[in-house]
């Protein structure tokens, strides 16, 4: 009998290049490429990690599976421009040292972009190495000018949604590059790496998690921008006036955004930043989950959000914005519903018809949840490498 695929990777792998993964920040502030690097691993892959300061969890998760990581300790979390731009200033300079001191025959695979784009093109000549993608950019823009200056000689390049692929092949004359799509579903032995102990959290989190215990939780999580607007949904819910229901907001919100959400609905709980994957050990609780995006970018009308997938691993159903990306993947699935996120009468509409059909909705999310198999597409990557 011929040996299945993954069979044949791992043969394979022993006489392959070791892979050098790449990122600039820490993995908790991307979760698509914690899943790359988990399945590379599930798969016995050779990883030699260079990332940016990790959260004590991920660095003890790589530990505990034996994956060979080092913090290249000049990225820093910053909210100062200018500490910013010394940051990658450091980066840049570090990270063209670690490639040229590398074998020639290692692998390279860049994270995302703004990793990538700080390698000089001379550091990669004679050298294979693999794009991953997690964004659309606009044209001109530096990582848009970044990528055209890479994407020709690299082995293969990594999308998370279908249409950011077709774009990104016409745009950058790419369609003889082997082209990947990996949407941004979270490695599925992840909950089972987490220990659900809400003690491990900040004990104030801890206690606002108590407080909403026997609540009816309508969860936004991610990051809080102009683009990502919170106050229609606050004076939606101000519409249904149900006092069971409470908003909670996970991610960094300032003061006034806070007063401004407050004044439209009362009973918000703002958590604040929690590191990913910990962050799981909220959204388990969330009864409706929010991904909303205006059109203010190719990047929002195709959208890739992780947090569809991490509700649909709860069978959480969701309130999501008309964009292509929700339309043709949560909401084909009759796991959400798509509203117009600018009209507060929508919103209120959408949530009403989720909670009159609330178990329709939850089926549906696990479905779509199942139905992505992103180990598969790791394999097949690993099998354009190998042959």
């Amino acid at each position: 009998m011929e040996p299945s695929l993954s069979v044949r990777i791992f043969l394979e792998l022993e006489r392959i290049m070791k892979i050098v993964y790449i990122l600039k920040k820490g993995f908790q502030h991307y979760p698509p490429c914690l899943t790359q690097v988990l399945y590379l691993n599930d798969l016995g892959a050779d990883l030699l990690i260079y990332h940016g300061k990790n959260s004590d969890y991920i660095d003890s998760l790589f530990d505990s599976r034996h994956i060979e990581h080092y913090d290249h300790c000049v990225d820093r979390d910053s909210e100062n421009k200018f500490e910013s731009a010394v940051n990658y200033y450091r980066y840049i300079k570090k990270i063209n040292k670690i490639i040229k001191q590398l074998p020639e025959e290692f692998f390279i695979w860049f994270g995302n972009c703004e990793s990538a784009i700080a390698v000089r093109e001379s550091n990669l000549i004679g050298r294979r190495y693999l794009l991953s993608i997690l964004e659309l950019y606009d044209p001109g823009t530096i990582y848009d000018k970044g990528i055209k200056r890479l994407i020709g000689n690299c082995a293969a390049v990594i999308c998370c949604e279908k249409h950011r692929a077709a774009i990104m092949c016409a745009y950058y004359k790419i369609n003889n590059l082997p082209i990947y799509v990996m949407p941004n579903k979270p490695y599925d032995g992840m909950l089972d790496n987490l220990a659900f102990d809400i003690q491990n959290l900040r004990t104030e989190i801890s206690e606002k998690l108590y407080s909403i215990k026997d609540k009816y939780v309508i969860l936004y999580q991610g990051i809080i921008t102009p683009d990502r607007p919170l106050d229609k949904i606050a004076a939606a819910l101000n519409i249904l006036n149900d006092t069971n229901i409470v908003f909670v907001v996970l991610g960094r919100a300032t003061d006034e955004i806070q007063r401004t959400i407050k004044q439209y609905y009362q009973n918000v709980i703002f958590l604040g930043y929690v590191p990913s994957p910990q962050h799981l050990l909220i959204t388990q609780n969330a009864d409706i989950g929010i991904a909303n995006y205006d059109y203010s970018s190719l990047n929002n009308i195709f959208c890739a959000p992780n947090k569809i997938y991490e509700y649909a691993r709860f069978g959480i159903p969701m309130l999501v914005s008309e964009n292509i990306g929700l339309t043709e993947t949560v909401g084909a699935c009759g796991a959400a519903e798509c509203v117009n996120f600018l009209s507060i009468n929508d919103i209120a509409n959408g949530l009403n018809k989720i909670i009159n059909n609330y178990q329709m909705y939850s089926y549906n999310a696990k479905i779509f949840y199942n139905i992505t198999n992103n180990k598969q597409t790791i394999e097949s990557i690993l099998h354009n490498i190998i042959y």
